[in-house]
This record gives C-alpha cells, sequence and structure tokens, in this order.
C-alpha cells in the first residue's frame, strides 16, 4: 500500500485544515559483523514513517505515525485537528509553498544486495589481512558491514512534491595492537554510495596504523605548543563554533555571532563552504521545511557570511530561508556538507618549520567538556609530538584547553589534504593553529 498525498490533502481541508504538508520516509538496512572468521551478528531492518502538519486556526497541529493502512489518513487529520485547536502560542504558522528552482540530482543508483556470501567473505578478508599487518596486532575486535537504502516524500496542499533516493554503504573495523604490556587501540569506518569506492589495501593499512602508532605513547610537558589539527579534530571544533550560526541562538542573544555578520570571526586563511549538492552521502537538495539547498561560503577569508535560517526565524529578520532546516522535534538551523578550503601546501611542508610542537588526531569528551555558546573548551587527546619539522613520538593521557574564538582567529596556515570525516558530516584538510595550551606532566 502507497501512501496518497492528495488523499491526505483532500480530507484535511474538507476538516477545515488550512494548508497541510506530509513527510513519508522508507528505509531498509542490512548490517552484520565478523569475528574469528565467523558471523557473529546479522540483522535487517525496514522502517517507515510519517509526520504530518497542518494549520488549524494559524497554529500548527501535528500527527505521526509508523502504520499505513485504511485508518491512517483519518488518524493524521483528526490528530493535527486536535492538537492545532490546543496550541496557544502567539507566533502564526506558515507553511512554505517551495523553491523557485532545485538542484536534483541522481546519485544514488546502486540497488540492496540479494546475496550477501560476497559482503561476508569481504569482511573475513579484511579481518585476515589486518591479523597479517604486523605481529603486534594482538585481536580484531569486530569488522562490520552495513548498507542502507532509502527514499522519502516531503509534499504540501500548494502542490510541493520533493521525492528522494538515498544510499550508503559502511565498513568499520576495530584492532587491538600489543607490545610488551602496553595495548593501544585502533579504529576505521568507510562510507559511501558506491561500494566500489571501497579500497581494502589502504583500509587494512589506516586501521592497523592507528593503533600501531599509538604504541610508545608518552605525556610531553605542560605549556603552549604550536599546534597541528588532524581534520577530524578540526572539523570537531569548527562544528562546535558553526553552530553559533544558528539565528534563533543569534535572537536570543546567546551566540559567539551575535552582531558579527559580514565582520572577521576567524583567521583570513580559513574558508568554509557550505555544498549539500556534493557527490557523497551527505547530498541533499532541499531542507526539511523544502526550502532548496544552494552551495554557499558560510566563512569568506574569515568573515562571517551569514546566519542559518528556518522559515520561522527568516520571517522574523526580515530575510529568506537558507535551507538549512532540520527537524528536531521543532525545526532548528544546522549547516549543510561543508567542507574547509585546502591550501597549497603539503602537511609536510606546512609542519617543516615547527621545531617542537603538538599533532592533535584525537578529542575526546566533546559533549561535557565543550561549551559551544561561551566557546570555552578542555578536552582529553592523542597525538604526536612535532621535532624539527616531523611527525615524532606519540602523546597520551595529555589536555588541549582554550576559547573557540582564540583557536579560529590564531589559525597560521592551512594544508591541501582535504579529507571527508564522516562521523562529522563534513571535509577539512589539516589545520596549524599558532599556539595551543597542552597539559601533560
Amino acid at each position: 500500500m502507497r501512501f496518497n498525498p492528495k488523499k491526505f490533502f483532500e480530507l484535511a481541508k474538507e476538516k477545515g485544515i488550512e494548508h497541510s504538508d506530509v513527510g513519508v520516509s522508507h528505509s531498509r538496512s542490512t548490517s552484520f559483523s565478523i569475528y574469528h572468521q565467523e558471523v557473529e551478528s546479522f540483522s535487517q531492518n525496514e522502517t517507515f514513517s510519517i509526520d504530518a502538519r497542518g494549520i488549524v486556526n494559524g497554529k500548527f497541529g501535528t500527527a505521526y505515525t509508523e502504520v499505513l493502512d485504511k485508518n491512517t489518513y483519518k488518524f493524521l487529520v483528526d490528530a493535527i485537528y486536535s492538537t492545532g485547536s490546543v496550541i496557544d502560542a502567539d507566533k502564526q504558522a506558515e507553511m512554505f509553498e517551495g523553491s523557485k528552482k532545485y538542484h536534483k540530482k541522481n546519485f544514488f543508483k546502486a540497488k540492496p544486495t540479494e546475496d550477501f556470501k560476497e559482503r561476508i567473505e569481504l569482511a573475513k578478508e579484511i579481518e585476515r589481512r589486518i591479523r597479517a599487518f604486523d605481529p603486534r596486532i594482538a585481536e580484531v575486535a569486530s569488522v562490520g558491514y552495513s548498507e542502507n537504502f532509502s527514499d522519502s516524500l516531503l509534499a504540501n496542499s500548494y502542490g510541493l512534491n520533493l521525492k528522494d533516493k538515498g544510499c550508503s554503504f559502511e565498513i568499520y573495523a576495530e584492532v587491538t595492537a600489543k607490545d610488551g604490556d602496553e595495548v593501544k587501540t585502533g579504529f576505521k569506518v568507510f562510507a559511501d554510495h558506491e561500494l566500489e569506492a571501497f579500497d581494502i589495501d589502504t583500509f587494512v593499512k589506516e586501521v592497523a596504523e592507528d593503533a600501531l602508532n599509538k604504541i610508545g605513547a608518552v605525556q610531553c610537558k605542560s605549556k603552549k605548543y604550536p599546534t597541528v589539527l588532524s581534520p577530524e579534530t578540526f572539523t570537531s571544533l569548527l562544528k562546535a563554533y558553526l553552530s553559533n550560526m544558528n539565528a534563533e541562538e543569534v535572537q536570543k542573544n546567546s551566540s559567539l555571532f551575535v552582531g558579527k555578520l559580514h565582520e572577521q570571526v576567524a583567521s583570513k586563511k580559513l574558508t568554509v563552504v557550505e555544498d549539500g549538492l556534493v557527490k557523497n552521502v551527505f547530498y541533499r537538495y532541499h531542507d526539511d521545511e523544502g526550502v532548496a539547498i544552494n552551495k554557499k561560503n558560510l566563512i569568506t577569508k574569515g568573515v562571517l557570511e551569514t546566519y542559518l535560517y528556518t522559515l520561522e526565524t527568516a520571517k522574523k529578520d526580515g530575510v529568506e530561508p537558507t535551507g538549512n532546516a532540520a527537524s528536531a522535534g521543532k525545526m532548528v538551523a544546522v549547516p549543510n556538507y561543508f567542507y574547509v578550503k585546502p591550501g597549497k601546501k603539503t602537511f609536510e611542508d606546512m609542519i617543516k618549520n615547527i621545531k617542537e610542537g603538538v599533532y592533535i588526531t584525537d578529542l575526546q569528551g566533546l559533549h561535557a567538556g565543550m561549551n559551544a555558546k561561551s566557546g570555552n573548551f578542555s578536552l582529553q587527546a592523542q597525538g604526536f609530538m612535532i621535532r624539527d619539522g616531523k611527525v615524532a613520538e606519540p602523546l597520551t593521557l595529555i589536555t588541549v584547553a582554550g576559547n573557540l574564538v582564540d583557536v579560529f582567529n590564531n589559525i597560521k596556515d592551512i594544508a591541501s589534504d582535504l579529507k571527508l570525516c564522516i562521523m562529522d558530516g563534513c571535509s577539512s584538510p589539516s589545520v596549524y593553529i599558532k599556539k595551543m595550551a597542552i597539559s601533560g606532566k
């Protein structure tokens, strides 16, 4: 049975609902994990949901269900009408009619796997190669595979009808390396909308070395060092900094960027480009309110170019919505996929004049140790010393502390090694910060 938006809109209109919209989502996923050449777990899931809204006497009513049958349409309409009738908020509900142009692309052409024998054998081969990579690899804790296929619809009574398809393939591995009594772990995840993009040799090397390179880690002396942030660690800090672009927080005067529009908020070395239309697993051509997504600069040579708006916050400031709305109980404005514009120097060239510095490769405790609104942070970290322009001994049990405003204003250089950081949904090269406070021994 397929959901019929037209039937829903007609029934809503008969009920006296002024305008309505509906989001229909369907996904199918399969995942498994390998341990010691055996399938340790295997699961297949299929999910379906309908999220609907309608305007009742100028207020939004809402409804949600995971069931589609002959009673679904009436349930949605009745729920919207009853919830909208009791809302007392002063603000008037508005529904977006649609953007003039959408940049829809079809990147997702893969089909769900029917026979997983080859996928399972691939995972087993990954485990075998990791074990054979180095005698210090003591254990492969897990090798996992997952694939997800989704399709969705966002439609409204104005005639908006936006359809999406997506797919992703993920492979991960967790390993343990041991040298004497010292034990270190490594982890690596691959994600792409095409499994053909997976390179087993590169993956095995990176996950094994993630553990092996940590062996022999020490603490550095506590002081301020020239600091290089890996792509993953820089994006963690950057995402926290960019959360201040949410116009709602600006309007509440609770953002670091209040009064900073079109002003310098970072080093001139930093340019951040939002491009949800890029060909990767994070591609989107519209936000959760149906506003078209377009490529735009968030920061240009350190200058803040825009705040991020939903329909509601855009109306309050008398501007156009920016295509950044995401549903999280209510609509909030967040960046779509973005990347940091890379520099021209290789990583090696960027660090060659650092006599003594620190290269941070991992940050922990971001939820507890980061206050994005004040910019203050204190985070446990791992990485390496930089000595005489070379990456040297590994570091552990260190803490990096500071303020985001200072970090982004003290960017000295940006390398050319642009990398997609799957966990943060963005891309960045390695970034050189003039000085950061590192606590060790």
